[in-house]
Formats: C-alpha cells, sequence, structure tokens
C-alpha cells in the first residue's frame, strides 16, 4: 500500500480524468478504503493480467505547438487517461525503472534521472575540438524522430522488457492493455468512435518514455557499430543517441 500511497503523491491535480471520469483529487479524497480497493485491483491484474475496460481506453485532444495552425504537424496529441490506471502505470513504472536504466549504456540519456543532455553536448564539443586539433575526420549526423512514440510496434516494446529480464507477470499485463487498446478523437464538443491502436506507446503516460528508449536500445544493438565511433584511452566511443 506504500507504493500506491507515493505514487498517488506523484498524480498531478487539475487534469481532465479520462473515460470513466475518475479524477487524481477523487482517488486523493477517499483515505484508506480506496487504498485497499486500489491495492486489490493492482494486485488482482498483476496476478492474473486481467485489466479493467477503462483502462483500455484513451480520448485524444490536439494541442496546439507554434507555427501555421491549419497544419496537423502542429499539433500534439495527448492522451487523456483513466487516472487510476495512470496511478497503476506510476506504481509499475516506479518498479522497473532501474531495471531498465541498468540495460541502458550511459550514452542514452533521454528519460534518465541523473542524465542530461548538457553532458553530450558537452563530449560532442570535445571531440569536434580533439579532431581538429589533430586533423580527425569528423562526421556527425543528428536525427529527428518525427512521431516517436507513435511509430514504435508493440512486439518490439514487449521484446525489449524481455530482454531486460523484466518479471513476465508485467509484461502481460502491458501486453493485455496494449492489444486492446483504443483510442477517440475529441475536437472540440465533437468525439469520434474508437479505433484501434496498431502500435506506438501512450502518449501522456508516465511508462512511455521507458518503454520507448527500452525498445530503441534493441534497435541500436541491432546496428553494426564495429570499427566506428571515436578512440578513447584504447577503445571505440559511440554515441548513438545524444536526448
Amino acid at each position: 500500500m506504500h507504493e500506491i500511497r507515493m505514487a498517488l503523491k506523484q498524480l498531478k491535480n487539475n487534469r481532465a480524468p479520462g473515460d470513466d471520469g475518475i479524477t487524481a483529487e477523487l482517488l486523493k479524497a477517499g483515505g484508506e478504503p480506496i487504498l485497499r480497493a486500489l491495492q486489490k485491483l493492482f494486485n488482482s491484474v498483476i496476478l492474473e493480467g486481467q485489466t479493467p475496460q477503462a483502462w483500455h481506453r484513451s480520448v485524444v485532444v490536439l494541442f496546439f505547438k507554434k507555427g501555421d495552425n491549419t497544419l496537423l504537424k502542429n499539433y500534439r496529441p495527448i492522451s487523456l487517461l483513466s487516472h487510476v490506471y495512470k496511478l497503476f502505470s506510476r506504481v509499475l513504472t516506479n518498479r522497473l525503472a532501474r531495471r531498465l536504466d541498468d540495460f541502458q549504456p550511459p550514452e542514452q540519456a533521454g528519460f534518465r534521472k541523473g542524465f542530461s543532455v548538457v553532458d553530450h553536448i558537452h563530449t560532442l564539443r570535445q571531440v569536434i575540438q580533439k579532431t581538429e586539433e589533430y586533423n580527425l575526420p569528423l562526421c556527425l549526423a543528428f536525427v529527428d524522430y518525427e512521431k516517436a512514440f507513435d511509430s514504435i510496434e508493440t512486439w518490439a516494446v514487449l521484446q525489449s522488457l524481455q530482454r531486460c529480464q523484466v518479471d513476465y507477470r508485467y509484461i502481460e499485463a502491458l501486453k493485455g492493455l496494449y492489444e486492446n487498446a483504443t483510442m477517440s478523437v475529441r475536437l472540440q464538443d465533437q468525439t469520434s468512435k474508437p479505433i484501434p491502436l496498431q502500435r506506438g506507446v501512450r502518449q501522456g503516460d508516465v511508462i512511455s518514455p521507458k518503454l520507448f528508449t527500452a525498445a530503441l536500445e534493441d534497435v541500436f544493438k541491432a546496428l553494426d557499430w564495429k570499427g566506428l565511433g571515436i578512440n578513447i584511452n584504447g577503445e571505440y566511443f559511440i554515441t548513438p543517441s545524444v536526448c
């Protein structure tokens, strides 16, 4: 119950509810009775692998970023998820974050506590300075993952969790959520019919960044880096991920 209590404190107030209409404030006001009910529910999900239908549904709203407001690419999709699910996801993330991070190389700074893109910027500047100093060739490539969270395949996420030796019960729970996930799009006061989700991790879900970087690391491991990189102290330093 301590895990749920701590995760509940991490839930932000004044956020739109999911399809079930339950807000973070409502969960926080429930006291010990709601904590016991949530504990029973979460244990059931982990042990039996069955997730409530409300957790499978999300409502997507579009937030304007910048630029031409008539272009769809200038809008960021946000999923309105069940707050009960978000609480479960927070508990799961707190449990798995350390294990997933342990399987990430030091050059992966994305979504990791204690890591910063500033460190990678410093490394790049040092590499540029040293190659100029010793007149060495240097090629840099910067890749922008357009619609990154939407592009990842579900099977790739589950496979990466297996590689990270995540408890199979957690994998089964996530598998059930993603295999039966649907989304509806809300524009002003109109909401579409549910649309089955074929791939991608959920926008607005606290565990999504960890799932994305876990799957991304599998891609990097599959590439042939032999003989590539900068030689530092006899080892080739490769930075496939800047942020």
